[in-house]
C-alpha cells in the first residue's frame, strides 16, 4: 500500500452544517497549495483522498472528497 503525504489536515469522518469535511488552514502542509478549486490530498490516519477545495472562509477550508484510492486521482494533481 502506498502512503501518499497528505496536503492537508482532515478528518473525513466529520462534516459541519456545509455537509462538507473541513479543517483549518493551518492544518495544510503548505498553505500556498490549498487554493479554491485546486485538487489536495487530504486525510488523517490511515484514510486519505484527493479533494477539491471548496472555499476557505475565515481560516476555514471546506473540501469536496473523490470516493476510492488516491492512486485513481493522481492526474488531477497536477505534479
Amino acid at each position: 500500500m502506498t502512503v501518499y503525504e497528505v496536503d492537508l489536515r482532515v478528518d473525513l469522518n466529520t462534516e459541519d452544517d456545509t455537509g462538507m469535511p473541513w479543517a483549518p488552514i493551518s492544518d495544510a502542509r503548505d498553505t500556498s497549495l490549498v487554493k479554491v478549486g485546486a485538487w489536495i490530498i487530504v486525510g488523517s490516519g490511515s484514510a486519505s483522498a484527493v479533494a477539491q477545495v471548496a472555499d476557505i472562509d475565515d481560516g476555514v477550508v471546506h473540501v469536496r472528497p473523490l470516493p476510492g484510492p488516491v492512486r485513481r486521482h493522481l492526474h488531477l494533481l497536477g505534479r
